[in-house]
């Protein structure tokens, strides 16, 4: 089947899962439904993607600026920075974000 298909493959993730479920819809949250307390409890601040777990991303950010980006072929980068992008999606989805 199409990778891009709209319907639906596999169950739905579990609100204790990767992500959080939307409380009527039971589907995962968008990241910007994410960001609103009243519907994620596993983000009380109300973090938006962009400026959640700022200590890992910017880990991230600088192994890429130092090992160069994933979409260079002749980079490591990809293996040099794997366990800190691993970090920052944990960090992320303890959120309920949807990565």
């Amino acid at each position: 089947m199409w990778p891009f298909s709209s319907s639906p493959q596999s169950a739905p993730v579990p609100a204790e899962g990767p992500v959080s479920l939307h409380p009527s819809l039971g589907r995962p949250l968008s990241n910007s439904e994410a960001a609103d307390p009243k519907l994620n409890p596993r983000n009380p601040e109300g973090l938006k993607p962009c400026c959640a777990c700022p200590e890992t991303k910017k880990a991230r950010d600088d192994c890429f600026l130092l090992h160069g980006s994933n979409a260079d072929s002749s980079s490591d980068s990809q293996d040099k920075c794997r366990e800190i992008v691993a970090q920052h999606r944990a960090c992320m989805r303890k959120l309920g974000l949807n990565v």
